[in-house]
């Protein structure tokens, strides 16, 4: 029998090529898109990563502010002061001293304050202590005893501050306010306090200081995570800023995006298969993507408050009667820069590939002047028998 011989069809090869090419894009880019719920995930765990460590640093901070208080509030010097507490005055009386203070009208008042053997005291822990504005020492009245410096009220029995340390039983525990300012010119400010007390228990007074809340941003500032990653403190309740980098958004501006970013903060339910071996548990995480936020401006129709980000984030629960949340957040567009770059250039592959095959099928087409199978199943006439070999004539 004769030989047949074959040869490849470019026609076809290329029409399979051109064929193909859709499945190896999805393929590739599917690829690409795991890659990025990759990523995503591993830059989120590193900026939880930098959110708990920055939290671990801004409970150092404080406790070393409140340590100082406790020094104090075992000090002999001060236990001496606050042993006998002065006598309960009448209202009209003590709303005078009150006024008196505040305007600083009474020098005599002033002096046993603020003149006295531990004021002294006072003024020199504030000196070495720049955080601490103020020192004060409170009776187990309510009544300013001693102070570093004019400041406060007189009495404070009505304070949330001595109300609950007043309140307390058993081992003394410290109490840390909110960060708060007296006006949107002042600076901010934030109290905490520590209880006095004898070995049995009995209350016998307190000891106050007001810190520079900006202080806080010192344990914020050194947190930077390429261009745009930098850390916030914002209050969990509300997702008030309380610290950051641009000082006027400081408790005037909820942090962006925090409604999204409270779900994760809460926790998501567990599916029912998850909920038959835990109960009612919630899935926590420690980072989270946020959207894009817009604001509507006239004239200008919507406008981008802040990029999409990605957040990694960090209760503070080591100081005492506050609800801080400690973010470290990056613009989702350089943490996923990377992915980006490589799905840029596969678009780029994929067109450039594309527009090479739809060319060589063009010159396929136009430029072959007899079908490739043709000249492939054409049996050559050296094959034939001499009998049937065409003729030149036919």
């Amino acid at each position: 029998m004769a030989k047949q011989r074959y040869y490849v069809d470019t026609r076809i090869l290329t029409a399979c090529f051109l064929a193909a090419m859709p499945f190896v894009a999805f393929g590739s880019f599917v690829v690409v898109n795991m890659a990025k719920g990759k990523l995503r995930d591993s830059v989120g765990l590193s900026l939880e990563q930098r959110a708990i460590e920055t939290k671990l640093g801004l409970e150092q901070h404080m406790a070393e502010q409140l340590v100082q208080l406790r020094l104090l509030a075992l000090d002999p010097q001060v236990r001496r002061a606050l042993a006998s507490p002065a006598p309960e005055l009448p209202s009209p009386e003590a709303r005078r001293l009150e006024q008196a203070w505040i305007a600083g009208t009474d020098a005599r008042l002033a002096g046993s304050i603020v003149e006295s053997e531990v004021a002294t005291q006072l003024r020199a822990v504030v000196t070495v202590r720049p955080m601490l504005k103020l020192l004060q020492l409170v009776d187990a009245r309510g009544r300013l005893v001693a102070a570093s410096g004019r400041g406060g009220w007189l009495f404070n029995s009505e304070s949330a501050w001595f109300k609950a340390l007043a309140a307390q039983e058993g081992t003394p525990e410290a109490w840390v306010g909110d960060v708060s300012r007296a006006s949107e010119a002042s600076p901010s400010f934030l109290d905490i306090a520590f209880p006095v007390s004898e070995e049995g228990g009995t209350f016998r007074g307190a000891v106050r200081g007001l810190l520079d809340a900006t202080d806080l941003y010192t344990v914020l500032a050194p947190v930077r995570v390429g261009r745009t990653g930098h850390a916030v403190l914002v209050r969990s309740t509300d997702g008030m800023i309380l610290a950051s980098d641009d000082s006027e958004r400081i408790l005037k501006m909820i942090f962006p995006g925090f409604d999204s970013l409270q779900g994760a903060l809460e926790g998501f339910p567990l599916a029912a298969s998850g909920e038959a071996i835990f109960g009612k548990a919630r899935e926590r995480r420690g980072h989270w993507t946020v959207k894009e936020v817009r604001v509507r401006e006239e004239g200008k129709g919507d406008v981008i408050l802040e990029p999409a980000r990605l957040v990694g984030f960090s209760p503070v629960d080591q100081v005492p009667n506050v609800k801080w949340l400690v973010a470290v957040e990056q613009d989702l567009a350089e943490a996923l820069a990377p992915i980006e770059g490589v799905t840029r250039y596969l678009w780029i592959h994929f067109i450039g590939v594309l527009a090479m095959i739809i060319l060589l099928a063009v010159y396929f087409s136009f430029k072959l002047e007899k079908p490739v199978m043709e000249e492939d199943f054409h049996l050559h006439e050296q094959h034939l028998p001499a009998g049937t070999r065409p003729s030149e004539e036919s």
